[in-house]
């Protein structure tokens, strides 16, 4: 053999050799990550990229240590780079993107899972993880097909529930909603005639309540009693009754009152509950703060913490929560929110109390048989309301929200337009509210408004998802294309910012059959007027409740031509404006920290603990 073919033959054996105790140092590698043995698999995935950087698995295993141990930032670089050097490799596209996906990085995530279905179309797990950032993207047609697709590839009842709950976060008309509503119904019918579950757990299913039908201006009573029929019965084990509930209520203690979100936070739930911790009576009541995994530490939760007489963490298992609040013995448990979020969606339907409530954190019916009240205001429900809730309601009298609002402080020095680039001179009118909030009934009032007003602008805040302004934005063009070069969107922005944006603007549009709450007292607390139609439904009803609070009625108007008429004349006339913006400075005292809010609820606790 000559010298020449006996170093190709060395290097080739020293090749074999490397990439054979890559393997190995590899399969080790993992065993120790599987055992948890944490710090010997990151020195094994160290080895391994020493022999051989180029190794995209070294990279995927690093990164995968960094995720499982909650530095989900560290790894997303590190999958990066896996997916750089093997393209072709399917699973580290699925794994890049169910880490982009976690960051909420929605489109990143979407195209990452559609090279993985490209790569290995045969794999029903990567067409479902697609359909889910599809349906977050509000992709709802894509969603569908990749549910469909999945479902065709390896049927699962979970992948049924997916396609049958799909609504769309941005609807494109009020036709494409009646449309989806039909197709939910229908598909929830197929799905009750499914046998039961025995011991399925609903929350392994990845599963999303029907958070976006609140948003359809329509009554939803039937359509969520239909759910939530679908989920009894499809999982026997949603069913739980704590111990204590099966005997009369304890009289010779305080009211055990249980207040129970995921959001206690910088969050609209966390700022329209903190109130209620820090001003509910010590001495009739025994309340504590129920906090869902995973929490947020910020100035809000350390706030609630504080003011709580006890409070408790649950982990996002439905059994283990059950176990931990059925200890406390409650008489009273109030959902801060059902819809929100699926976990307190599914726990709900257990009887943890002998008494389980809701109100206005998603002003919207829950069709579950074992929340017994929704606790609204007599200032939001029209005549006849009842018949809205498959809840008993029950209430409140004379407030303008139910919450005890603390007045938002206002950080110094305070911002002016040029700060968010909106010009001077122009009147500016704002609808800061999320972008599903927008109902295809308010296209043509706005249009109508900046017609009017050649001197108008519309002032919006990008979506939550930013490609929900996307989707927004070509509907508007095709109702509206003449006004569109007037509507600006600004970054979503912190909440000291939010306040200064909606003070510099002349005039707050609100959104119909779902208002606003938090928005709404903050556009009062710094006097800007806000322009609004109350809905037949309580969630389209609320600010002017706000108004009828303070005792002006000017700005609640009744139909669609008022509402223009109102918004360009308070837009466009300073004199009127300056005026209104007065008498809401003079008035919206009775609005923040209102411990009539704070005595109602104290009524609803001891009215229904002593009914039990």
């Amino acid at each position: 053999m000559g010298e020449k073919k006996r170093r190709l033959a060395a290097g080739s054996a020293r090749s074999e050799h490397h990439a054979d105790n890559t393997a190995q140092l590899l399969h080790e590698a993992e065993q120790a990550h599987r055992a948890l043995r944490l710090q010997e698999a990151r020195s094994l995935f160290e080895k391994v990229l020493e022999i051989d950087p180029l190794q995209p698995y070294g990279w995927r295993g690093l990164a995968m240590l960094a995720w499982h141990g909650g530095t989900l930032d560290a790894a997303l670089p590190l999958l990066a780079k896996a997916v750089g050097l093997a393209p072709g490799e399917a699973v580290l596209r699925w794994q890049y993107g169910c880490a982009l996906q976690q960051a909420q990085r929605f489109p990143a995530a979407e195209e990452q899972f559609q090279a993985a279905c490209r790569l290995r179309p045969d794999v029903a797990q990567y067409w479902e993880d697609l359909g889910i950032v599809q349906q977050a993207l509000g992709e709802t047609g894509s969603a569908a097909q990749a549910y469909r697709r999945a479902y065709d590839l390896q049927p699962s009842l979970s992948r049924r529930l997916k396609q049958a709950t799909l609504v769309s976060p941005i609807a494109p008309s009020g036709a494409a909603i009646l449309a989806e509503r039909s197709q939910v119904e229908a598909a929830m019918d197929a799905l009750l005639a499914d046998p039961p579950q025995v011991d399925a757990d609903p929350m392994r299913m990845v599963l999303w309540p029907n958070f976006h039908l609140a948003y359809h201006g329509c009554c939803n009573r039937a359509l969520h009693m239909k759910a939530a029929a679908m989920y009894r019965h499809l999982f026997p084990s949603l069913d739980h009754v704590a111990p204590h509930c099966r005997s009369p209520r304890k009289v010779d203690r305080k009211i055990r009152v249980g207040l129970i979100s995921q959001f206690f936070y910088n969050h609209s739930i966390g700022r329209t509950s903190r109130g209620l911790f820090a001003q509910l009576s010590r001495e009739d009541l025994d309340v504590t703060a129920i906090f869902i995994a995973p929490t947020i530490d910020d100035q809000f939760s350390r706030f609630i913490r504080q003011q709580s007489q006890h409070t408790l963490d649950v982990p996002r298992d439905l059994p283990s929560a059950r176990k931990l609040i059925e200890a406390l013995e409650l008489d009273v448990l109030f959902y801060q929110d059902i819809g929100m979020d699926p976990f307190s969606y599914f726990l709900a339907f257990s009887r943890l109390a002998p008494v389980q409530c809701v109100s206005f954190g998603h002003p919207d019916t829950t069709g579950i048989p074992t929340l017994d009240y929704f606790i609204s205001n007599d200032l939001y429900e029209p005549p006849g309301s009842q018949a809205d809730y498959s809840e008993r309601l029950f209430l409140l009298r004379n407030l303008g929200s139910l919450a005890y609002y603390y007045r938002t402080e206002r950080a110094k020095p305070q911002k002016d337009r040029g700060y968010f680039g909106l010009p001077d001179g122009e009147h500016l009118y704002v609808c800061p509210q999320n972008l599903f909030k927008f109902h295809p009934d308010i296209d043509e009032l706005i249009a109508g408004i900046l017609r009017r007003d050649v001197h108008g602008k519309l002032v919006m805040i990008n979506g939550r998802i930013e490609h929900w302004t996307d989707l927004l934005r070509p509907r508007w063009q095709a109702s509206a294309p003449d006004v569109m070069d007037r509507i600006v969107f600004l970054p979503r922005m912190n909440s000291e910012d939010f306040v200064d944006l909606i003070a510099v603007c002349d005039v707050m549009l609100d959104t119909l059959h779902f208002n606003g709450m938090n928005t709404s007292l903050d556009a009062f607390a710094v006097g800007t007027p806000v322009v609004t139609w109350p809905g037949a439904l309580q969630r389209g009803r609320h600010t002017q409740a706000m108004y009828r609070k303070m005792g002006l009625s000017e700005c609640i108007v009744e139909d669609a031509q008022s509402y223009v008429d109102l918004a360009v004349r308070l837009g466009s006339d300073a004199g009127y404006r300056s005026a209104m913006k007065d008498e809401i400075l003079r008035s919206n005292g009775v609005l923040f920290e209102d411990l009539g809010v704070v005595r109602e609820f104290e009524r609803f606790f001891q009215e229904v603990a002593a009914a039990t």
